[in-house]
């Protein structure tokens, strides 16, 4: 068993998934950095190698099992899952847009990915966490805290998050587990992002007194929260938002 804490990064190969990483390790964290793309996800613990140690683990959250398997190699090869912070990002096609223009037959495919993944993910690390007092952090989006046309879908299923996190936060607790949500709002740089575009980010730009965050602005708070700083908080959910939303 490593003397290092551990922490499991699912979606680690993403922008705010890497940036908690490289927090991680420079505050002296071992990292097992997850993710579905196998090539994406060399590249990212490549670029952290010299920062620490830092592994990759490949697993489908399309795949029913997945949360299992990936939370049983990380302890089998460390002996110890001390945190876990999930950043997936994932969904079918069908699930954005007015509701009349979404699709009725991904519904069910998207909670699975986002609502049950996470209470799969928890589930599964519960008895490493439960060890030395860990912490599990989700990360949904404002869709969850702040209605908006376009987002009734996610805003359901981060909702439905936000309301297992905090649910689970009163019972983790009596095993000296805490747990927490982080939700960012537009995030400058990340794949979303991207997707969005320019104009749409630009808009939300100009909304945010404090300038939309970027994925390094979120990270010191994942590590805050994973620390012995926070070992009296659990349960929070916390926008960074920029002062887009308030």
């Amino acid at each position: 068993m490593t003397e290092r804490k551990v922490l499991l990064i699912a979606g680690g190969s993403g922008s705010i998934g890497s940036a908690i990483a490289r927090g991680a390790l420079a505050e002296g964290w071992t990292v097992a950095l997850h993710g579905r793309d196998p090539d994406k996800l060399q590249r990212a613990v490549t670029d952290m190698a010299d920062l620490g140690p830092v592994d990759g683990f490949v697993a489908d959250l399309w795949e029913d099992d997945a949360a299992e398997v990936l939370v049983a190699e990380v302890a089998e090869q460390y002996g110890r899952i001390d945190a876990v912070v999930d950043c997936t990002a994932t969904g079918p096609h069908g699930i954005t847009g007015l509701l009349p223009d979404t699709s009725p037959e991904v519904f069910g495919d998207f909670l699975n990915v986002s609502v049950g993944w996470i209470e799969r993910l928890a589930h599964a690390a519960y008895p490493f966490l439960s060890q030395h007092g860990g912490t599990l952090i989700a990360f949904v989006s404002d869709a969850g805290i702040y209605a908006a046309p376009r987002q009734t879908l996610i805003g359901a299923a981060r909702a439905g998050t936000i309301g297992f996190i905090r649910n689970f936060a009163v019972e983790a607790a009596r095993d000296g587990i805490r747990t927490h949500v982080i939700s960012p709002s537009y995030v400058e740089g990340s794949d979303s992002a991207k997707r969005m575009g320019s104009e749409r980010m630009a808009k939300a730009a100009t909304r945010a007194g404090l300038g939309l965050p970027r994925a390094e602005d979120i990270a010191p708070l994942a590590l805050f929260l994973c620390g012995e700083g926070a070992r009296r908080i659990t349960g929070q959910v916390i926008s960074v938002n920029g002062g887009l939303n308030a």
